[in-house]
């Protein structure tokens, strides 16, 4: 059962549009991004927004099957979802290749972060790319929509819209500049099951979008260089959306949502402010820097038994990320969880620019110092990633080397087992790394795996690797941060050269905002 659904009798609307996402029900309603589509959507009067979340191909509104709606949008956020585009397609009994759709074939549109980065590998299926945030090119797609005739053939007609991409065409990325004037869903679905499958990640919490964009300058962080400028929602507004939101949800636990949730410039005001309120906090990540005392006993205090932060790496790596957090740093955040007898929580990554087998082992050595910090048995969990490079970052030029990964994996896994270690299947990895990077040409790629006449050693044979003077696939993707700043930043990551952070030190000229 799910509470808050918005019924609209479809006869008395102008469009219909399915919002889907490609992935499980759980990833789905623990997506902002998705809660923000339905309810800026059905906000209009001629608009009734519904969704599809795979692998089913009829909405959960009212059952209507894919194939029936003047629109259909994906949410792309992960590039493996892209092959359960193409199955939700086929299985709507949709041609998944534009060209072979007709005039009363559903329109598809596309947006989320992978679309935004690079659009290029799905832009045989997809008629239009959303570049940005959708509250701020959306409602123009619609009107021009319902004005056309016949909007594929006529796809042009859309390229006067600012963050639309219609492939060979450049695009400025559209983003929404005052967070107050942003999209804050109140009346969230809420889901009521025991079935495990479909409880969101934040479990009965209300999401409350917290800020946008990160400024930090990871240079592995695609997110972190694609959304710039960071922006923050008033703490006004912020508790304002979060009292509304537990009259229409019920819900007492808030999920803090935001790309650098922990550079929020009032974090403790508002933390101490929502427990105050009566408010459990949840949060996917913590900056470390941003733990202190105070901020985890108001953390503990509001329920919070787990403190999740990302490392990444060692010193030395970490100077190579941009990530200028020294060990100490970490071992304090540590102790400060245990001595609460809270749970801790590291992400790392593997297979970095610059990494050798002395970098793992030394990594192996300071996971095993954190884990003898406690002596509760699970109170530590590792999470090994393989390094992506990813469009629109200082790494984009990096190349993914699957046997040298395959042998620090052995290694991670040989020299960590009284660990509680998760690991990142490569090959996987491998196919993301060139689903990320690829041009349109991959589209032939996810078609053939998805009709499983492609193996994995067939991608594995792509020898895909940018040089600098190369032209990027996404070249006419405007995210703002230029190529020249992403150039400096990869020298000075091979140099192990830090850029402090432009908030506290001073504007260098990346080109995505006005200073």
């Amino acid at each position: 059962m799910e509470h808050n659904v918005v019924i609209k009798n479809p006869r008395k609307v102008d469009l219909r549009f399915a919002s889907c996402y490609p992935n499980l029900y759980k990833a789905a309603m623990s997506s902002l991004g998705f809660h923000i589509i339905y309810d800026f959507l059905n906000s209009r009067e001629d608009v009734y927004c519904e969704r599809v979340v795979y692998p089913y191909v009829e909405s959960l509104e009212s059952n209507t099957k894919l194939a029936d709606f003047d629109i259909i949008s994906f949410s792309l956020q992960y590039e493996q979802d892209y092959f359960n585009v193409l199955k939700m397609l086929d299985n709507a009994g949709i041609e998944a290749r534009k060209e072979n759709r007709n005039k009363d074939d559903p329109f598809i549109i596309a947006g989320g972060p992978c679309a935004s980065s690079n659009p290029l590998p799905m832009s045989k299926f997809i008629d239009l790319f959303v570049i940005g945030e959708a509250e701020v090119i959306l409602d123009e797609v619609l009107d021009l929509y319902m004005e056309l005739d016949d909007p594929r053939r006529e796809i042009d007609a859309f390229l006067d819209i600012k963050g639309v991409y219609v492939p060979d065409n450049p695009v400025k990325m559209a983003i929404v500049e005052n967070m107050d004037n942003a999209c804050h869903p109140v009346r969230q679905i809420v889901p009521q099951t025991d079935d495990k499958k479909f409880i969101p990640a934040f479990g009965d919490a209300f999401l409350l979008g917290v800020s946008r964009g990160c400024t930090r300058g990871c240079r592995f962080c695609m997110a972190g260089c694609l959304y710039r400028p960071r922006r923050e929602t008033s703490l006004k507004k912020l508790f304002k959306t979060a009292e509304k939101g537990k009259k229409a949800t019920g819900f007492n636990k808030i999920a803090l949502i935001g790309a650098d949730v922990s550079g929020y410039s009032k974090l403790e005001e508002l933390c101490e402010g929502l427990l105050e309120m009566g408010f459990k906090i949840t949060s996917p990540s913590m900056r470390i820097e941003s733990l202190t005392d105070n901020l985890i006993d108001i953390l503990q205090r509001s329920g919070l038994k787990t403190i999740t932060i990302a490392p990444e790496s060692t010193w030395g790596l970490r100077k190579v990320l941009n990530k200028p957090i020294l060990d100490q740093a970490i071992y304090n955040v540590v102790k400060r969880a245990f001595k609460r007898n809270m749970n801790v929580k590291l992400y790392f990554l593997t297979g970095l620019p610059t990494e050798t087998m002395e970098d793992v082992a030394e990594m192996v050595e300071f996971i095993k110092s954190i884990r003898k910090m406690s002596k509760k048995k699970n109170a530590v969990r590792i999470s090994v990633n393989p390094f992506i490079p990813k469009p629109h970052t200082p790494f984009q030029w990096e190349n993914f080397d699957f046997n040298d990964l395959s042998v620090k994996f052995e290694y991670l896994n040989k020299n960590l087992k009284n660990v509680h270690l998760k690991v990142e299947n490569l090959e996987g990895a491998f196919i993301q790394h060139i689903l990320s990077i690829g041009d349109e040409k991959m589209g032939d790629m996810i078609e053939k795996t998805y009709n499983r006449k492609l193996k994995f050693k067939e991608w594995a044979n792509i020898d895909f690797k940018l040089g600098l003077e190369d032209e990027l696939p996404w070249k006419n993707i405007n995210a703002g941060v230029s190529s020249e700043f992403l150039k400096k930043e990869y020298q000075k990551a091979l140099n192990k050269t830090i850029t402090p952070w432009c908030e506290a030190f001073g504007c260098y000229g990346c080109g995505a905002c006005s200073k």
